[in-house]
């Protein structure tokens, strides 16, 4: 969105992979064994433990493709009504800023996000109203959930005009193929434009339906009948989240090696 624009808007069991990886993984087990002691009762011993459950995770890490979001860190020149590539507008008009601007008009300098550098702005009002961007995402597995980190900021809106501390309470949708997927947390703007914007780690979780997916980010307010929430987001990183069995396998392996070392 153009400044003016913009301005006239905010005021208004064990390890369960594919058979052919369990030979993997009991092949792997078998050579340690052979490289490593065992104890006394024939049971392998703490390293060997070790091993075989950083296989497990190796084999985890195997079965789930590779997809990795472009630019995460929202990286590019500044300026208004665009995003650095490979993110584009996804809807109305997001910026890319920094610690003074474009749209700072508060005289104190945004903080920047524990990622740094640049990041993106958005305007958040109802829902077909709101500023967001996206991009698309392969290398997905079908039926995998994975988790997407990132950080939120909510801040404010200083009209130079009216002289006025302006903005609503937002939080930040995440909208898969075109469908409202989940939302984070809901985050207040500093108290006067004198105050420093602050950080807040968040994330959001998906399941794959699949191999590619439209993954956007749309800023929101929690009253979209009111002015606007203006807010930040920065250091977007995707990753899988392991399924139960492998976790509760791990934590058992994990378990006996610790009553093995008392």
């Amino acid at each position: 969105m153009h400044g003016q624009e913009k301005r006239a808007l905010l005021i208004g069991g064990w390890l369960r992979v594919h058979p052919q990886r369990e030979v993997s993984l009991a092949h792997h087990t078998l050579r340690v064994g052979m490289t490593h002691q065992t104890q006394e009762d024939g049971n392998p011993d703490m390293q060997t433990k070790t091993l075989i459950a950083s296989a497990a995770v190796l084999m985890f890490s195997a079965g789930v493709q590779a997809q990795v979001i472009g630019n995460g860190s929202l990286t590019g020149p500044t300026g208004s009504s665009m995003v650095p590539g490979p993110w584009y507008l996804w809807q109305a008009t997001p910026d890319t800023v920094n610690a003074s601007g474009p749209l700072n008009f508060t005289g104190t300098p945004w903080t920047l996000s524990p990622d740094g550098g640049t990041f993106a702005l958005t305007a958040g009002s109802t829902l077909p109203n709101s500023e967001g961007f996206a991009q698309m995402v392969s290398g997905f597995t079908i039926g995998q959930t994975y988790q997407i980190d990132f950080y939120q900021t909510n801040m404010g809106f200083y009209d130079p005009v009216a002289l006025t501390w302006n903005g609503e309470d937002g939080f930040y949708n995440l909208i898969v193929d075109g469908v409202l997927t989940d939302a984070s947390s809901v985050i207040s703007k500093p108290a006067s434009p004198s105050d420093s914007i602050v950080w807040t780690a968040d994330s959001f979780t998906f399941t794959a339906t699949s191999t590619t997916h439209e993954l956007a980010f749309l800023g929101r307010s929690v009253n979209p009948g009111g002015i606007v929430a203006v807010m930040g987001i920065d250091g977007i990183r995707l990753t899988p989240i392991p399924a139960p069995g492998v976790l509760a396998s791990l934590g058992g392996l994990a378990l006996i090696t610790r009553r093995r070392r008392n």
